[in-house]
């Protein structure tokens, strides 16, 4: 793959690799395992400098472990740095709004994220890591938040769902253009909402109230959840983890909420009925995406899977013996339910190393 065609993400992902590759083989070398010739590592090391000197230079990717710790720090703190001036933004506007007429009013809510647009164009093309770009395109979508609201307020538009889509698709379009994870993340759960709140609405309800009807995220987290898989993401290799982590989080939340509150259900019958049907169907769904992950080598997907696994199967119990239990007996057997599934894991990690061995 060149460089014409490579993403950030590929590079970096590219310098992972041959770091490993490098420490790997000297730690070989040290244990008498495997000796090159002075040649063949005079060759190496020229090749595998020269590589990651080429990465840095054009991605700008981080090329040691110490600069991998700085570089989540400074994605840490462009994106509290962003939602902080958001915040400020917002807070100052609260204060002095009043004190503007309504053309200042209506003519700074425009020209607010049309100045963080150009702001986050003019970041990301001096800068290639796009910390800076991250950060004013949060405060672009605050922007074009405060601007929607200050725009109906001043005419009187009533509030309806359609906004949750127009900030959605900004932050998506955000996200698309510059590469940034968090934004697509953001985007993601506004345009949940708006679907959840339009369904809402749809059926004769208050839109305010989409929350209320946890069935609707259900199936529009397992849609983000195959998003990735219908459609390609060539430019932006590092998108598919978040649709899939993002889409199974919605999905497993709300089965969690429909097996303890049933009562939400759209399903007819009894509310005991309706919870332990989602109580096992969470934990039926929570094994078959362990399983998927596994297959398909999603870290992300197993370990979010096994996370919701316990919790279902933890729910269920405390739901059979909590009222009748000693709580003594009944945090002894959840121990040893858990060493259980501790020991079951560590069968299937050594089925899978005779499956798939290294």
């Amino acid at each position: 793959m060149n460089g014409d065609t490579l993403s950030r993400a590929e590079a970096q992902h590219q310098a992972d690799r041959i770091r490993v590759l490098r420490d790997g083989l000297s730690q070989l070398e040290r244990d008498q395992i495997l000796t090159l010739t002075s040649d063949q590592r005079a060759a190496f090391d020229h090749w595998s400098a020269e590589t990651l000197h080429n990465l840095a230079a054009q991605f700008d990717v981080d090329t040691t472990d110490s600069q991998k710790r700085v570089s989540w720090g400074l994605r840490i703190a462009s994106t509290l740095g962003g939602l902080a001036l958001c915040a400020a933004l917002m807070l100052f506007f609260v204060r002095y709004w009043g004190y503007l007429d309504t053309p200042v009013q209506v003519a700074a809510a425009i020209c607010l994220p049309l100045l963080a647009l150009a702001a986050t164009e003019f970041a990301a093309r001096r800068e290639r890591t796009l910390y800076f770009a991250g950060l004013m395109a949060l405060i672009a979508l605050g922007s074009f938040i405060l601007t929607l609201a200050v725009i109906g307020r001043v005419f009187n538009i009533t509030p309806t769902e359609n906004a949750l889509f127009a900030w959605g698709a900004f932050s998506l379009l955000l996200a698309y253009r510059y590469g940034l994870r968090p934004l697509l993340l953001i985007a993601l759960g506004l345009l949940l909402s708006w679907g959840s709140a339009s369904l809402t609405a749809r059926l004769g309800y208050n839109w305010l109230n989409f929350g209320d009807r946890p069935e609707h995220f259900l199936l529009m987290g397992l849609l983000t959840f195959s998003i990735p898989i219908a459609a390609a993401h060539r430019r932006h290799s590092d998108f598919p983890p978040v649709y899939r982590l993002a889409g199974l989080f919605v999905f497993f939340v709300a089965i969690l909420a429909l097996a303890e509150w049933g009562g939400q259900s759209y399903f007819t019958g009894g509310i005991k009925t309706i919870e332990r049907a989602y109580e096992l169907l969470g934990l039926l769904s929570a094994g078959a995406f362990i399983a998927w992950g596994i297959r398909r080598q999603w870290d992300g997907v197993v370990n979010l899977a096994s996370f919701f696994f316990v919790v279902f199967l933890f729910c269920r119990l405390f739901h059979w013996w909590w009222e009748w239990m000693p709580r003594y007996v009944f945090f002894g057997v959840i121990g040893a339910i858990a060493i259980g599934l501790v020991l079951a894991f560590k069968r299937v990690r050594t089925h899978l190393k005779q499956e798939f061995p290294a």
